[in-house]
């Protein structure tokens, strides 16, 4: 972790580079004025000569009283020249916006590596290069090239980190727009030394930052920003991210079914599950949500949530979109219904959204003496509010505006109350706005429909996230086993304690026979050989056979079948094994992802998987909580619980088999790529393992 301290709180800064030609050190200049930094900035030229309007110094070593950090505006071929005077003046920190370094190629990521390299030697710590810097809203410091939206707004709570300069910008408009303060904007660049996940870490630890909002386009340092997340994690702090580029995970598990069910972003996924990052889709959601996060905070789950509108139409859309994104509406109780009723027009129906009527424009009391009372039934975690949209201007206000802004204000902060005003459309709010929202004491004005109540729902999810325990970290194992075949696989997963079908290897016919005679019931042939993955495909099994004489002349059909359709095949015999009949079949896969490591995929086996792209993900190591938790969230949940009448399966047992099977898919060390059970049966209080398949790298 870097220390950014005196980065994001500089009191004396200097700009390397300055010049009346130079742009980045220009708006640099001016972001410091508007921002109102109140500390010293040297202007730096190697040459002396004055820029933009001001005198300039030839080195950071002529700075009087030193300089805590730098904003680096040079070319590429004088970074080297840079870096040796900012050590020269005792500068320990930076921001480059300088390009042409590794978002260019191969030459750039070498120089890249180079400067950055001796930047380390130099004890000097430096954000980007390719970065458009950062802005301190709280301290009123910058050293960045990206205009600043004016005024600076008050109650900062949010932090905003891109890694896309520009995208830096046009968030941070839209945040000063909706009335969203930001403690600080910091523009990522190449990430060279200072990472995504030390920033988040600053973040964590400032005291005025509620929330972390990221727009990301790739993680470089999945075990460092893993270590950030459960720091936010600890410190209920929430992230929320809009992450870009979505792709597949490469053919590496495409011998197992595993490799269909996983994906990089599902992967991802997965992790922001495990440590309850809350990721979006736009720029909007982002901003909206990560303001309702920081201002609420973490809230009972358990609650419901209830909305109160003069709008009819905004009830029905909020009910629609509210379902939708998992929020809870919880009904009014009886106790909370009569005292409603004392207030409520004969106009309303007493139902949860709540339609106020038009009642309250006449008597705007309703919105204070309903909030009230949501309020005092103690049913609700949030409560949001339709009506009394924020005026522009003072011109576009009017007295029932006015009058209801007031009661509304008044109810959001009646005792037992968590909520928001909720405007119906996505609108900005204007400097006589953001007066109005101070006069009248909103805790929280957000909107349109779709943002807000998209935002109430993630509010859910993070906080039921935070009843969770963060998962074990992965650790990097060796192993020297190197399993091979179904056989060996499955019984070794056996002596690992995950409950394995009974099976044995034959050779010939008689001994086929005599093993049938074994079991009960009929039994199952399958082709043992390290050279075929897929057995079915080369006619490699054959399931109910239901006598002696049908297992024999099986095992003479499996034989001939594989080495007709393999012929240079290694074949190490047939296993026999019981045929099961009924219950339901799940595939447990685990496979490695080459930036998140093991990760588990689980659902439904059969047709379910690939008809429903049903399955659910994990980071291993996993609990057997978060396996039953798992398997409540597939689509085909139902069939596991009793379903039209058959026997409902043990979760208990099928969570103590599959983290069994986890636990053992890490033993087997960092050579694994990909373990499969497909099927692991389940038949009541019965769970077991049919079938297994083991993947080495380079095997």
């Amino acid at each position: 972790m870097r220390d950014l301290e005196k980065l994001f709180r500089a009191r004396t800064v200097a700009i390397i580079g300055a010049s009346d030609k130079n742009p980045w050190g220009a708006i640099a200049t001016q972001t410091l004025a508007d921002i109102g930094y109140t500390g010293t900035v040297h202007l730096v030229n190697r040459r002396g000569t004055p820029a933009l309007g001001r005198e300039t110094i030839k080195s950071c070593a002529d700075a009087e009283g030193g300089i805590d950090a730098a904003f680096v505006a040079v070319p590429a071929a004088h970074m080297l020249d840079a870096l040796e005077d900012m050590a020269a003046g005792g500068v320990k920190y930076g921001a480059v916006v300088t390009s042409g370094f590794a978002e260019v190629g191969v030459e750039g990521a070498e120089l890249q590596r180079a400067l950055f390299a001796r930047a380390d030697e130099l004890g000097i710590t430096l954000l980007g290069p390719n970065s458009l810097g950062f802005t301190n809203f709280i301290g009123r410091t910058a050293l960045g090239a990206m205009p600043m939206p004016t005024p600076p707004l008050s109650d900062p709570r949010v932090a905003l980190v891109s890694q896309s300069g520009a995208t830096t910008v046009l968030i941070a408009q839209a945040a000063h727009q909706f009335n969203v303060p930001l403690t600080h904007m910091v523009a990522m660049g190449n990430e060279a030394m200072v990472d995504l996940s030390d920033v988040i870490r600053f973040f964590v630890a400032d005291e005025a930052t509620r929330a972390i909002g990221i727009f990301a386009e790739s993680i470089r340092d999945p075990a460092a920003f893993i270590a950030a997340a459960g720091e936010a994690f600890r410190a209920n702090k929430p992230i929320v991210m809009l992450k870009v580029g979505v792709g597949e995970l490469t053919a590496t598990v495409a011998q197992a079914h595993t490799g269909a069910l996983v994906g990089d972003d599902k992967v991802f996924q997965a992790m922001c599950d495990a440590y309850n990052v809350i990721r979006v889709n736009s720029m909007e959601d982002l901003v909206v949500t990560a303001d309702m996060l920081a201002v609420t905070g973490p809230i009972d789950p358990a609650k419901g949530f209830a909305l109160a509108s003069i709008s009819g139409g905004a009830c029905e859309i909020v009910a629609d979109r509210g379902e939708e994104a998992g929020i809870p509406f919880t009904q009014f109780d009886a106790a909370t219904l009569d005292k409603l009723a004392g207030v409520l027009s004969d106009f309303g129906a007493a139902h949860n959204p709540l339609d106020i009527t038009g009642a309250a424009m006449a008597r705007p009391t309703l919105y204070s003496d309903v909030l009230r009372i949501l309020g005092e039934s103690g049913q609700f975690a949030f409560i949001g509010v339709v009506g009394g949209e924020i005026p522009t201007s003072r011109e576009a206000e009017n007295p029932v505006a006015r009058a209801a802004s007031v009661e509304i204000a008044k109810g959001l902060r009646a005792p037992g109350v968590k909520g928001a005003l909720f405007q119906q459309t996505l609108k900005q709010i204007s400097p006589y706005g953001r007066e109005f929202v101070a006069e009248f004491g909103f805790p929280l004005v957000t909107g349109g429909l779709d943002h807000a109540v998209r935002a109430v729902g993630k509010l859910w999810q993070w906080s039921r996230g935070l009843a969770r325990s963060l998962p074990p970290q992965q650790a990097s194992r060796l192993s020297t086993m190197r399993l091979t075949g179904e056989h060996e696989t499955l019984a070794w997963l056996a002596n690992q304690g995950v409950p394995v079908i009974p099976q044995k290897i034959v050779n010939s016919r008689a001994a086929a026979e005599q093993v049938f005679a074994e079991f009960e019931g009929s039994a199952v042939l399958k082709i043992l050989s390290p050279d075929i993955a897929h057995k079915t495909e080369v006619g490699g099994v054959l399931l109910d056979l239901a006598s002696a004489e049908a297992v024999g002349t099986g095992f003479d059909t499996i034989m001939d079948r594989v080495r007709a359709s393999k012929p240079a095949a290694r074949i190490e015999g047939v296993l026999v094994s019981p045929m099961r009949h009924g219950g339901q079949e799940l595939i447990v896969g685990i496979a490695r992802d080459p930036e998140w490591g093991l990760v588990l995929a689980i659902g439904m086996g059969g047709v379910w998987v690939e008809l429903l792209e049903d399955s659910q993900l994990l980071l291993l190591p996993v609990t057997e909580a978060q396996v039953i938790e798992a398997l409540g969230r597939l689509k085909a949940a139902r069939l596991l619980t009793g379903y039209r009448g058959s026997r409902p399966a043990n979760l208990g047992r099928i969570a103590e088999a599959v983290t069994a099977i986890c636990n053992a898919a890490i033993a087997l060390g960092d050579d694994l790529v990909a373990l499969e059970i497909n099927p692991l049966r389940v038949d009541g209080e019965q769970v077991e393992a049919l079938d297994a398949l083991v993947i080495w790298k380079d095997g």
